[in-house]
């Protein structure tokens, strides 16, 4: 009994420094060539942590935003808004760790609610989310959506309004 549990002590921060090193790989090549500046953990009651990339003018172009999101396992999910002249893109969301969601019916079908968060134009203030539809989805995918919608125009917002915490020194 104690040499099952020595080697799960030993084993936890080996998988857990895999998914945190996923999750920082994404971050990294989402914010790559641009100075950033980065949240306090947690950000919010919804938002563990947001980062925000500004170029050499000092003007914000890139935002991330992630959190852990109940799925068939606990899994982080994770936005990238651009700013461009005409407004908004959300880029891309992702789930860095979804290797943790074993059973490949079950990782596809949360996969799939990503097909739709990739390169959309949105508005912030507009009283409807960036992806408003999506087909097929579960009770998962529907309240993935609903985090992920959320993180995107919360970032967006936070471009527009760099916080005390992101103004660049």
């Amino acid at each position: 009994m104690l040499k099952h549990t020595l080697t799960l002590a030993l084993l936890m921060p080996v998988l857990s420094f895999g998914t945190d090193a996923q999750l920082q790989q994404t971050i990294d090549q989402a914010l790559s060539g641009l100075s950033i500046a980065e949240s306090e953990d947690p950000y919010s009651r919804v938002i563990k942590r947001v980062y925000l990339g500004f170029d050499e003018n000092g003007a914000p172009k890139t935002g991330v935003a992630y959190r852990e999101i109940e799925s068939f396992k606990t899994i982080t999910g994770v936005v990238v808004v651009d700013k461009i002249d005409s407004g908004y893109i959300l880029r891309e969301a992702a789930f860095p760790d979804i290797g943790k969601i074993k059973n490949a019916k079950d990782r596809k079908q949360i996969l799939s609610v990503l097909e739709q968060f990739q390169n959309i134009p949105f508005d912030p203030h507009a009283e409807k989310s960036a992806v408003d539809a999506l087909s097929g989805a579960t009770r998962y995918g529907i309240k993935t959506s609903g985090y992920l919608n959320y993180m995107a125009r919360h970032i967006a917002l936070q471009m527009e309004t760099v916080p005390k915490w992101a103004e660049q020194k």
